[in-house]
């Protein structure tokens, strides 16, 4: 691993997952263009400028400050020169919860292979190593087995479930709650 103020590299057996850098722009925008129908169905409504490298390119610097600030780590998943997914931590907060919200997306050709799974070991443990935090939430849509079979691959556990939880594809949808915990938690000196 390595990180800076403004950036981290985790580097895993088959991927390069980084914090966003100036420059990827053009890879954000052609991974949701490429990507659009297979992840409408699963995320909140794509605007115009999802497809778009220059609003990709402008937002680089607000992920950057977020991130240098301590309120969300966002990251890209590449194979080789190619970005096949995304994964974040948003919402992030410090005493007295520790906590943080993770999101994940991976391209469709590259779905049942294992990357997301790899992904996420990594930025789990950046997370709750060197980040310090004691509890991750990441939330499904009941429907979405795939995506609750991972969580449960990598421990989270089931806290509940949440009747039209978030606007997915401008419907309602519930969500199943997961959490994982962080029972080596250390407080800060």
């Amino acid at each position: 691993m390595r990180t800076e103020s403004y950036s981290v590299l985790l580097e895993t057996a088959r991927l390069i997952v980084r914090t966003p850098q100036t420059g990827d722009g053009h890879s954000y925008a052609d991974y949701y263009r490429r990507n659009r129908e297979f992840l409408q169905p699963w995320s909140p409504t794509f605007g115009a400028d999802m497809f778009i490298d220059e609003e990709w390119e402008s937002s680089i610097p607000l992920i950057q400050h977020e991130f240098s600030s301590g309120r969300s780590a966002r990251f890209c998943l590449y194979l080789q020169d190619r970005m096949i997914g995304v994964a974040n931590l948003t919402s992030i907060t410090r005493s007295p919860a520790y906590s943080a919200l993770l999101g994940y997306t991976l391209a469709e050709d590259v779905q049942g292979m294992g990357y997301m799974r790899e992904a996420l070991d990594a930025i789990l443990q950046y997370a709750m190593g060197y980040r310090n935090l004691h509890r991750i939430s990441a939330n499904y849509m009941p429907h979405n087995q795939r995506s609750g079979g991972l969580l449960r691959s990598l421990g989270f556990q089931v806290e509940g479930y949440a009747r039209d939880y978030l606007l997915i594809d401008g419907k309602w949808q519930d969500h199943v709650l997961t959490t994982l915990t962080n029972f080596d938690w250390v407080a800060p000196a």
